[in-house]
């Protein structure tokens, strides 16, 4: 401590031993003293709490058992802990809860608390923390410990027995787990056995049964006994139903040979676990959507294999199929390339012919030319490469396909393929003679409406002078159709187009008509 000249008390590096009274003490001039007094109080911040359970588990009792602990060390004056519960104090009726004060040698405080509670089924997965609180000068204050929870043991009630792989349903040749679950923390000790047998399957957690088979359906038992109570047996039941889809199999053997127009029908079918589904396919396209196959007037054409598959709707994933062969017995049926071609004579020109038909048919030419036989699935194809000759131009060239039970045959029609060969003066030539046919063409049809535009001006004049509407002669009216008369009707036309000439009909006297301002004039006179 120093006292300054102003009569400051400056004290250093304080210490809790320094809390105190302290006397400030005056002498006046006079001679009297007088004092004053100050209490002087020293604040610490403790350190954060720091919490430390005894166990991560405890197992459920009605008895007290500790849980853990708090400490908050070098605060001064002394501080208070509390204990939360899923953010709820703790309350003395609650639990025991012990604190313990020691003062350390520089006068310091640590704060010790137990927190002692009976752990209950509830109190699994509970969320613990502590709280310090303590007074500064400028108020109190609080600070919190970190949270931990607690896992509580407690045993099993009920148990339950449940498919826990595959997700969907069970088919042959499937690995199944069966798995038994007890609803208390600590699991008990589980056995596994079929329904209404003594036989054990197995211990554990689980049960797998692999390459499961048809058989194995049915009902199975998971048997648990608590560690606690030996003598308490627990039981759970499912039933598991294994699915099977065996190979169809079809009403009448393959290969089924038909006759060539008979109607064919045969199903297919296989024994199942549930119901099936059945589509019938050929060449790749959906036949029918039925166990049975139904034909009617059959040929070449639908002959092949035909596949059946099955399918179980309810468990997907499981089909099986098989292929059915179909043979049409019957004479054969001819398809050539093309049923005419454009040639000219000693061309080399390729061709084909293809038949189906049972039994095999052999194909042959009427045109000589190299041929190339092969087969494509129940198809015999024919190649034929040959010259072109006159004979063959009109005959043409025909295939035919035959077997023991008959024949077919198709014709190739050959036609005369015109080459026109041009050279630049015949071009020439041609386009001149375009020009000229052009020019007639178009005068001829000029004429031809100029001879209709005067019959249907002759038949309005006429139509007029029958109404009266048209006066001959110079007074009084004339007759139009008298012969001998020196007069002339002079009719007016004034063309539409400047492109339009008048037509002057000359009568018995030919006089010129006198001209107004460029008017045209028709003379009708006898």
């Amino acid at each position: 401590m120093n006292v300054e000249k102003n009569g400051a008390l400056v004290i250093t590096d304080i210490r809790v031993q320094d809390e105190r009274n302290l006397i400030c003490r005056a002498l006046e001039i006079n001679g009297d003293q007088r004092e004053e007094y100050i209490q002087l109080k020293v604040y610490k911040t403790p350190e954060p709490p720091e919490i430390t359970m005894t166990e991560n588990s405890f197992f459920m009792s009605d008895d007290i058992q500790e849980v853990g602990s708090c400490k908050s060390e070098n605060g001064y004056p002394r501080s208070v802990i509390t204990w939360y519960k899923n953010d709820l104090p703790l309350k003395e009726d609650q639990g025991q809860i012990s604190s313990q004060v020691i003062q350390e040698s520089n006068g310091l405080y640590t704060i010790k608390s137990t927190l002692s509670l009976p752990i209950q089924q509830a109190d699994n997965n509970a969320v613990f923390y502590c709280e310090v609180s303590y007074h500064l000068p400028n108020g109190d204050h609080m600070m919190e410990s970190e949270m931990k929870n607690i896992t509580v043991m407690y045993p099993s009630k009920n148990v339950k027995l449940y498919k826990a792989s595959p997700p969907g349903p069970v088919k042959e040749g499937d690995n199944v787990e069966l798995r038994c679950v007890g609803d208390g923390n600590v699991q008990p000790e589980k056995s596994y056995k079929r329904k209404d047998e003594d036989d054990i399957l197995g211990d554990g957690s689980s049960l797998i049964l692999e390459n499961i088979l048809r058989g194995s359906s049915g009902g199975y038992q998971c048997i648990a006994i608590d560690f606690n109570n030996p003598d308490i047996f627990m039981t759970a039941e499912t039933e598991l139903q294994v699915h099977f889809l065996d190979q169809p199999e079809f009403s009448q053997k393959s290969p089924i040979i038909v006759q060539q127009g008979n109607n064919l029908s045969v199903s297919c079918e296989a024994n199942s676990s549930v119901e099936t589904e059945t589509l019938w396919k050929h060449k790749g396209r959906i036949v029918t959507v039925d166990k049975f196959l139904t034909l009617h007037e059959m040929n070449h054409g639908m002959s092949g294999k035909y596949t059946c598959t099955i399918n179980l709707p309810s468990v997907p994933g499981l089909s099986v199929s098989k292929e059915l062969d179909i043979i049409v017995k019957g004479k054969p049926e001819v398809f050539v390339s093309t049923q005419s071609i454009y040639v000219q004579e000693n061309e080399m020109v390729n061709v084909t012919c293809r038949a189906l038909g049972h039994p095999k048919p052999t194909i042959t030419w009427s045109a000589n030319g190299t041929t190339a036989e092969r087969s494509e699935g129940r198809e015999e194809v024919s190649d034929l490469m040959f010259v072109v000759t006159p004979d063959i131009m009109n005959l043409g060239v025909t295939c035919k396909a035959a077997n023991k039970l008959g024949s077919n045959e198709e014709t190739i029609q050959l036609r005369s393929r015109i080459t026109v060969t041009s050279t630049p003066d015949t071009d020439e030539n041609h386009r001149k003679e375009f020009k000229r046919e052009g020019s007639h063409g178009v005068l001829i049809v000029v004429v031809i409406i100029c001879i209709l535009l005067l019959a249907i001006l002759g038949a309005v004049l006429y139509f007029l002078y029958k109404k009266g509407r048209i006066h001959c002669g110079r007074s009084g009216k004339q007759d139009i159709t008298q012969p001998g008369e020196k007069e002339q009707i002079v009719v007016e036309m004034k063309p539409d187009s400047p492109a339009e000439e008048s037509v002057l009909l000359p009568g018995p006297q030919d006089k010129k008509l006198p001209e107004d301002q460029g008017e045209k004039y028709m003379d009708l006179r006898n």
